[in-house]
């Protein structure tokens, strides 16, 4: 599960954008992108990191836990 970027500078504190690092608002809050767009750029980063490490496991199962 994905949690909130928290960052704490001394004060309220902000909560950051979790694809490209900008202030969503200042203070604490559940949201992890400022946009629809960086959501979208996020996922798809993820769904191509997921493919790339199911095709490196899945050559030699018996490489796993060596």
């Amino acid at each position: 599960m994905i949690k909130p970027i928290h960052k704490f500078n001394n004060g309220k504190g902000a909560t950051l954008c979790y694809s490209c690092s900008k202030i969503i608002t200042i203070g604490l809050t559940d949201e992890l992108f400022c946009d629809k767009k960086c959501e979208a750029k996020h996922r798809a980063k993820m769904l191509m990191f997921l493919k790339q490490m199911d095709k490196e496991v899945h050559k030699d199962r018996n490489k796993l836990n060596k």
